[in-house]
């Protein structure tokens, strides 16, 4: 497929390093904000009414919801996403991408300062939607995540891939003993 295709774009979605929350709306909203085409947003949804979009608001609504109960969060749909902690946006940034029922989810490094609790709980939410059938691609440095997340692993240094395989694999390779242990 080209890269402008619309099944590319729709079927991929991006977490980048950074919290990017709205940090001015609820949890709930952050998540709605997501949804894949809204009628509502249209001007022929403005031009019709509620009657003609709230159908779908409900589901997404719904879809959201059960988002929040699955990461644990229900108790934390009315509250601003500019107040929750550095994991809780990280789960929100998550959330909202698995709203558009993604194929592919592509990670830059998640567990960038977020708490080591936190950690753990996104690292089992993750593992959970791999089992699921979720293809996850992630850039991460911490290399006992990798570990427990990839089934294979692309090393890179200075710009070049130094290696590729399992992380046992890996680990037998003296380029990338001495690159990611020594210097």
């Amino acid at each position: 497929m080209a890269p402008s295709s619309s099944a590319v774009s729709t079927s991929r979605r991006l977490l980048p390093k950074l919290p990017s929350e709205f940090a001015r709306l609820t949890v709930l909203e952050n998540l709605l904000v997501a949804a894949p085409d809204n009628r509502g947003d249209s001007l022929v949804g403005a031009l019709l009414g509620k009657r003609y979009w709230i159908e779908d608001e409900r589901r997404y609504i719904k879809d959201a919801r059960a988002l929040l109960e699955r990461f644990g969060m229900s108790a934390k749909e009315s509250d601003y996403a500019g107040n929750m902690s550095g994991g809780q946006k990280r789960l929100i940034e998550i959330m909202r991408a698995l709203m558009l029922k993604p194929r592919l989810l592509l990670l830059d490094e998640p567990m960038s300062g977020v708490h080591p609790k936190i950690v753990l709980e996104i690292q089992r939410y993750l593992q959970e939607l791999r089992a699921e059938g979720l293809t996850i691609l992630m850039v991460e440095h911490e290399l006992h995540m990798v570990e427990r997340l990839c089934d294979s692993v692309i090393v890179m240094a200075q710009g070049k891939v130094i290696g590729s395989g399992t992380m046992s694999s890996l680990r037998k390779q003296r380029e990338i003993v001495d690159a990611y242990l020594v210097g």
